[in-house]
C-alpha cells in the first residue's frame, strides 16, 4: 500500500472532521493504486493515486483530470470530489460493480454502452491526441530501451514489432473526437440502475471507432452483438466497412495490451504480476489474435 498520509494531509479540508476514516485497497487497480475510503459505516470515496510513468505510457495527467471532470458533469463518470496537481483524485463511491473479463452482455446493455460512448464522443475537445499506432510505437521504443540490460526479451520485442508491421493502419473517416481509448470491461461499472465509465487516463482526441472496437473485442461481442453496438451508436454507419474497421482496430488494441504489459513489467520491477500477465495474454488465443509459433511463450 502507498503511504497515504501526505494525501490525507492535502484532502483534510474535504474530508469529514469527526468521523473515523477506514481505507481498503481495491484489487482491480492494476495500473495505479486505488483505495476505498469508508466512514459513517459505509463506502464514501474512491481515491486513485497514480502508479504509472506518464512519459513511458503516453499519459497526460492534466488532460485526464480535465476529462474526468467533464465526464462527471455529464453523468458518465462518478462525481469528482478532490484532486491534486500530480494526478491523484477522489470520486464519489458508486455501488455498481465492474464487468468481468468473461462478461456476456444483454442486448440492452450493449445499447447502453453504445449510448455512453456516443455521449463521451460529444464531450468538448482536449489538447491531447491519441493514435493507437503511435502509442504502440511509443511502447515498443520504451521496451527497446531496456534490451541492453534485459537481452532475453529481445525475442518478445521482435515478436511485437512484427505484429505492428503486419497491421493495416486505418485512416479515420471522421474528425477526431474525445475518446476513452481503454473501454475494457473493468472500466465499466454497471447494473440495472446505472452505468459509469471510469479510468480515463488514456483519453484523448482520436477515432471514435477505436472505442467501439475495444468494446467489441474486450467485451466478447459476437458478430450480431457488434452490429447491435454499431446500430445503437450511430444507425447511419455503413455496416460492412464499420465491422471491418472494428476488426482492424481490435487487432491494434490487442497488440497495445501486450506491449503495455511488457513495458509495465520493465518499468515496474517491483510488480510481480505484469511479466506473467504478458505471457498469459500472449498465450491465450481468445486474447491474442496473432500467431505465436515463431516465438516461445
Amino acid at each position: 500500500m502507498v503511504n497515504l498520509s501526505g494525501y490525507f494531509d492535502k484532502m483534510v479540508v474535504a474530508l469529514p472532521q469527526n468521523s473515523k476514516i477506514e481505507v481498503a485497497s481495491f484489487e482491480d487497480g492494476f495500473s495505479n493504486h486505488v483505495y476505498r475510503l469508508d466512514w459513517d459505516g459505509s463506502p464514501q470515496w474512491v481515491l486513485r493515486v497514480p502508479g504509472l510513468d506518464e512519459s513511458a505510457f503516453f499519459i497526460n495527467r492534466q488532460c485526464e483530470l480535465q476529462v474526468v471532470s467533464m465526464a462527471a458533469q455529464a453523468r458518465l463518470s462518478p462525481e469528482l470530489l478532490w484532486h491534486d496537481d500530480e494526478g491523484a483524485f477522489a470520486c464519489r463511491f458508486v455501488p455498481q460493480p465492474s464487468c468481468e473479463w468473461t462478461v456476456v452482455h444483454s442486448t440492452k446493455n450493449i445499447e447502453r454502452i453504445a449510448k455512453a460512448l456516443a455521449s463521451t464522443h460529444q464531450l468538448p475537445p482536449v489538447e491531447h491526441p491519441f493514435c493507437i499506432y503511435r502509442v504502440i510505437e511509443h511502447y515498443l521504443q520504451g521496451i527497446a530501451g531496456y534490451l541492453s540490460v534485459r537481452p532475453e526479451l529481445a525475442v518478445e520485442y521482435a515478436y511485437l514489432k512484427k505484429q505492428l508491421d503486419s497491421l493495416d493502419r486505418l485512416t479515420p473517416t471522421q474528425a477526431p473526437v474525445l475518446c476513452h481509448n481503454d473501454a475494457n470491461p473493468k472500466n465499466f461499472l454497471i447494473d440495472d440502475q446505472a452505468l459509469w465509465l471510469i479510468d480515463w487516463e488514456y483519453a484523448g482526441m482520436g477515432d471514435p471507432l477505436f472505442d467501439l472496437a475495444v468494446v467489441s473485442r474486450s467485451h466478447n461481442l459476437t458478430l450480431s452483438q457488434r452490429q447491435v453496438l454499431i446500430q445503437a451508436y450511430q444507425p447511419a454507419l455503413e455496416g460492412g466497412d464499420t465491422l471491418w474497421r472494428l476488426e482492424q482496430y481490435g487487432l491494434a488494441y490487442a497488440l497495445r495490451e501486450m506491449a503495455w504489459l511488457l513495458l509495465k513489467h520493465l518499468t515496474s520491477p517491483e510488480d510481480p504480476d505484469a511479466h506473467g500477465f504478458y505471457y498469459e495474454f500472449k498465450g491465450t488465443s481468445t486474447l491474442n489474435p496473432f500467431p505465436i509459433a515463431e516465438s516461445t511463450i
